[in-house]
């Protein structure tokens, strides 16, 4: 499996119109600096698919093994170990849907880590695995009181679980699909298991009054958390500052775009015996929070807006970035016509997965270095 270096790829200079340069230039300078992302790619890397295996995902797990490096993913109860950064597909583990070993047949979010893989399993529990996809426990979810009307375990919205390793904890969050009145009442998002005492706790926290005006929006209406370093972090969608957790603290710190923003709700339409609600496209929004374990450094991701180009509408994005002390450094921006803005963290850099790709054998992903 080969690594090309994308100054080697004249299809996509030619539709980009981009010059790439081998050495990020993000200024040593503490203060705030803005540029284009694209300047910061290094090189892409193609991982292999076999027939079974349509698409992957945008966001694939590292792990350095006995000094070897490898991908893993999770893709339609298979579970794909991939060389690194070569990308050759090295094994392929089954898992099953039902009977002892069963995961469940509705998954809505999975997490792999050094001590199993986890499973949102049918919306009534945590599954955990070995890598050889034999269940090592299973843990209920929550009851939930009844102003959150349901409860949505999931990891949508660019959310994931995390395993906080030394404490045997895993942060599982309450994500809504769509935020209602009767929700915006509501506190107990973020759930912690505690692995060893079997104890549920919540991370509690509630909506700012303005998202009253964002009901029923389901791109206004949906949050998004990372966990860094003992701090919750909560990024609102129409929200410029983060809201930060950190043991009995709640505070907020300063997240916001160096661009001028317009959030705009959608709308509710008819559709046959439907009212369907359609999200204003052009609005801005804050999306999902990256974190960058080797660099120390936070990405927020942010779509800014549509342009028009060559007939096309490309959503305009960047991520804002922050240290691990929650200043803001910079904002680095782009669209989506090449790569999409969710990804993974490697000691190598950061990887986004190409929007156009070349080939049904293989897919790509661009590293990004930004070396702060």
């Amino acid at each position: 499996m080969k690594k090309v270096d994308l100054r080697n790829l004249g299809f996509f200079l030619a539709v980009i119109g981009i010059s790439f340069s081998c050495s990020p230039r993000i200024p040593k300078s503490p203060e705030f600096f803005t540029g284009d992302l694209h300047e910061y790619i290094v090189d892409t890397i193609y991982l292999e698919k076999d027939t079974k295996t349509k698409i992957l995902p945008s966001d694939l797990t590292y792990f350095e093994i006995d000094g070897e490096e490898f991908l893993y993913a999770f893709v339609n109860y298979r579970l794909l170990k991939y060389s690194f950064p070569g990308g050759e597909l090295l094994a392929v583990q089954e898992f099953e849907k039902e009977g002892p070993d069963g995961i469940g047949t509705w998954i809505a979010g999975s997490l792999i880590t050094e001590d199993g893989l986890f499973f949102i399993s049918d919306n009534k529990e945590i599954v955990r695995t070995d890598f050889k996809g034999k269940v090592i426990d299973r843990n209920e979810l929550p009851l939930i009181e009844e102003d959150r009307l349901s409860a949505n375990f999931n990891t949508m919205n660019g959310n994931s679980m995390t395993w906080i390793s030394s404490g045997k904890k895993l942060i599982v969050l309450d994500v809504p699909f769509v935020l209602m009145e009767q929700k915006l009442s509501y506190e107990d998002w973020v759930w912690v298991f505690d692995f060893d005492t079997g104890v549920k706790s919540t991370i509690s926290f509630s909506y700012p009054e303005k998202y009253q005006a964002f009901l029923g929006d389901p791109e206004l209406g949906v949050y998004s958390h990372k966990y860094v370093s003992g701090k919750h972090l909560i990024s609102f969608p129409a929200t410029d500052s983060l809201l930060v957790l950190e043991g009995e603290k709640e505070f907020w710190v300063d997240g916001k775009s160096s661009k001028q923003l317009m959030f705009e709700k959608g709308k509710v339409e008819p559709q046959g015996e439907w009212m369907v609600f359609l999200p204003n496209l052009n609005s801005s929004r804050y999306k999902w929070l990256l974190y960058d374990p080797y660099r120390k450094i936070i990405l927020r991701h942010l779509v800014i807006g549509a342009e028009e180009r060559n007939d096309l509408k490309l959503e305009k994005n960047s991520f804002i970035i922050l240290d691990e002390q929650l200043s803001k450094k910079g904002e680095l921006f782009f669209t989506n016509e090449m790569f999409s803005g969710f990804g993974f963290f490697t000691p190598q850099g950061l990887y986004l997965k190409l929007v156009p790709q070349q080939s049904d054998d293989y897919e790509g992903y661009v590293r990004i270095l930004l070396d702060l």
